[in-house]
């Protein structure tokens, strides 16, 4: 039962890689680079980038963790 799942697990993992690199090179995202380039349009596409990370990740959790005794 566990080798299934963990071939399962690997092979999501490498659809997922490959979605990815091939969204890099999709030909609306090169269009839409393009657009920003053109436009001038740099330091409003990186507020927006950053903006979209920081809601995306997940935040820090702060403070010490306790130990049990």
């Amino acid at each position: 039962m566990s080798k299934t799942t963990n071939t399962t697990d690997t092979t999501d993992k490498n659809q997922a890689i490959g979605t990815i690199k091939t969204f890099k090179s999709s030909q609306e995202v090169e269009n839409f680079y393009r657009f920003i380039h053109d436009n001038n349009l740099r330091a409003e596409a990186k507020q927006l980038v950053e903006l979209v990370l920081k809601t995306i990740t997940p935040q820090k959790k702060r403070g010490r963790k306790k130990t049990l005794q």
